[in-house]
């Protein structure tokens, strides 16, 4: 297993799973990926056909449910059935993560079959708010898209910033896509899909900053290397929207009501904002980007979400830092820092991406939580001690919760989602046996079951190919 439940009780025994299960459930479990689900976790051994009832309930055979109490989900598994029961919809597909997580196959004279130790499970996260942050680049495919998100939602991820680099045909201005950008259709079936599998989608686009959509290391701009007459809308160097001007926030606008038609229904907009270059931050330049950041909150209000914000304009290098940690802050003095922190809407969500810390409580998301922010903290890639940081700083400094940044590195670092969704149930480094060998094997095994690549090289594990130039 993966995951270790808050409360499990073995009884000794086994579930030995039909070839044909014959289920009984709420309609959130009666999708096609679902029973495309539990046929790959079984290894190909059973099939599911379900009968749909009004409780938050998933039940094989014979087994009664365990009551909740203070449990998100409880599962109980006996010699004759299955019986996993929840508080609502998304605990339920949670809980039926669990479940799958609990599968192994098994010898039997009649070949290979699967099977669930017998036990009794209460569960909860310990992290509300456990989100993940995928870039969909030129050289996404889409394929990789939808694996990702399958991947996040059997990890029991919440939620899934997707942000398209180019990648998605807007109608409001054709340059901010490449010509051979995916068309809203066939994304809308892959995050339709996540959507059944429990995870709620969160559109991204970069408001200030990044406005070429792209990384400044390679130089590329969506916009202005198709139309160069589009120059207006953009700071001198193309880094930056140029916001001050209407037809910029008019255009901003009706993308994000193109990209919210596109994701479905959620509770946030993530616009970005980092890395403004050459913002100098004069008290005329900090009161216009807060007061659109306000305007942007006060759009999105209306829709019912709130506006995620990548915090790094309302930080500044504070000395009690610790410097070997390297932790990014945009502002160049305190004074600067608290004027954005004082002038920015208290609504919007601080996404605090900070990449080299190992300790906790992680300071910078803590004086922004002081400033009366709802925070996230947002680690990429650097291991148990960096993920177990984040955990703990959540939950010792009462986050909003966390997203996993995974930006270009997913090619060769994809066990590390595996490795922070571990932490968001239980404390990192504590595996109860040796049975959990490596973050690895464990995530190469899940991709196996959640999207099978049926033999085709490239699409196995996580690198395209085992010579990667980039280690």
């Amino acid at each position: 297993m993966i995951f270790h439940p808050l409360n499990l009780i073995r009884s000794g025994g086994q579930y030995i799973l039909p070839a044909k299960a014959n289920a009984t459930a709420h309609p959130a479990l009666n999708k096609a990926v679902i029973c495309e689900f539990f046929h790959s976790f079984t290894f190909g051994c059973s099939e599911i056909e379900i009968l749909e009832c009004e409780e938050y309930i998933f039940k094989i055979g014979k087994a009664d449910p365990i009551p909740l109490g203070e449990s998100e989900y409880t599962i109980r598994i006996a010699e004759g059935g299955i019986c996993l029961l929840a508080d609502g919809e998304q605990n339920l597909l949670k809980g039926f993560m669990t479940l799958l997580d609990s599968i192994r196959a098994i010898d039997t004279e009649g070949g290979m079959a699967t099977c669930i130790e017998c036990c009794e499970i209460r569960d909860h996260a310990r992290i509300k708010n456990r989100m993940v942050h995928f870039c969909v680049f030129p050289e996404t495919e889409l394929w990789e898209l939808q694996r990702l998100l399958r991947l996040a939602a059997a990890l029991k991820y919440t939620h899934a910033v997707v942000e398209f680099w180019g990648m998605l045909k807007l109608c409001c201005m054709k340059e901010l896509s490449w010509p051979f950008a995916y068309e809203k259709d066939e994304v809308k079936k892959i995050l339709a899909e996540a959507k059944d599998l429990g995870l709620e989608i969160i559109p991204m686009f970069n408001h200030w900053g990044h406005a070429a959509a792209a990384r400044e290391m390679h130089g590329k701009h969506v916009v202005l290397d198709q139309n160069p007459a589009l120059q207006t809308y953009f700071s001198e160097d193309g880094w930056c929207w140029d916001f001050g001007k209407a037809k910029v926030r008019a255009l901003h606008k009706e993308i994000r009501r193109e990209l919210i038609e596109v994701c479905g229904e959620g509770k946030y907009f993530h616009i970005g904002c980092d890395e403004p270059r050459g913002f100098a931050f004069t008290k005329e330049e900090m009161d216009l980007a807060c007061d659109y950041i306000g305007e942007i909150a006060a759009d999105m209000e209306k829709a019912g979400r709130r506006v995620i914000l990548w915090a790094d304009t309302l930080l500044w290098n504070d000395p009690k830092y610790d410097k070997t940690e390297g932790f990014y802050c945009a502002a160049p003095t305190k004074e600067k820092a608290l004027y954005m922190q004082a002038h920015m809407p208290k609504s919007v969500i601080a996404a605090d991406w900070q990449y080299g810390f190992a300790k906790a409580p992680v300071a910078t998301s803590e004086d922004l939580t002081d400033a009366g922010f709802d925070c996230l903290l947002c680690p990429w890639e650097k291991g148990e001690a960096h993920a177990e940081a984040t955990a703990r700083s959540v939950l010792q400094s009462g986050l909003f919760g966390f997203l996993q940044t995974t930006w270009h590195t997913l090619s060769r670092r994809m066990p590390i989602l595996t490795m922070m969704a571990k932490g968001a149930y239980e404390p990192i480094g504590t595996e109860e046996n040796s049975a959990f060998t490596s973050y690895n094997t464990v995530t190469s095994a899940l991709l196996r079951k959640v999207m099978p690549s049926h033999g085709e090289y490239r699409k196995c594990g996580w690198s395209p190919a085992e010579i990667d130039f980039l280690w």
